[in-house]
């Protein structure tokens, strides 16, 4: 008869505070999980959510809003689910929190960039209560020796939304105007 003996090593994660989630969540913050959960957060606290399976209304539209009276961007988070059945929203963000310690978090957004005769390069930030407008219609004039990654870049940074773009993944394109999917790393300080 032989007997093994099986040693575990523990594993040390590093201790989350309410103080780190709300600096990763941000003032406002929205995720949506891939299966279509949605969560609002103000100050890194859970204020409502949507379930997708009981087909239960977005809550994104009142998340852009509580930000844009705020006067804040909206923090977006697109994650997968969890592979414990048993998560929670807390899981969630403590996790988010966990991981922004050692390593950027990237985020994602959705951008059109025009070149007209008239008015020159200019770039629209889509569905972001603060850099789209008030009545989403405001436009950033890039200067025409930029490329575009580096003059969305340059509002993006300048705006305190990014630390740096990573790349631009091309959406759709036409004659009067190009749409790019931003991946951006947000620098998360401990």
């Amino acid at each position: 008869m032989s007997s093994e003996i099986t040693l575990s090593v523990p594993v040390f994660l590093p201790t989350v505070t309410q103080a780190d989630i709300t600096r990763v969540l941000g003032e406002y913050c929205f995720i949506r999980l891939d299966n279509g959960d949605e969560a609002f957060f103000h100050n890194g606290n859970w204020i409502t959510g949507a379930d997708a399976a009981s087909h239960e209304a977005s809550i994104m539209g009142l998340a852009q809003r509580m930000a844009r009276a705020g006067s804040k961007s909206l923090r977006c988070f697109d994650l997968p689910v969890p592979d414990d059945s048993d998560w929670s929203w807390d899981d969630i963000v403590t996790q988010l929190a966990r991981s922004a310690v050692t390593r950027d978090v990237r985020g994602e957004l959705t951008v059109t960039c025009s070149e007209t005769t008239g008015y020159g390069r200019a770039v629209h930030v889509c569905s972001d209560p603060l850099l789209s407008g008030i009545n989403s219609n405001l436009w950033f004039p890039l200067n025409p020796a930029e490329d575009w990654l580096a003059g969305i870049e340059r509002v993006l940074t300048i705006n305190g939304v990014a630390q740096n773009v990573v790349r631009l993944v091309p959406l759709r394109d036409c004659a009067e105007c190009s749409d790019f999917k931003v991946i951006y790393n947000r620098k998360i300080c401990a």
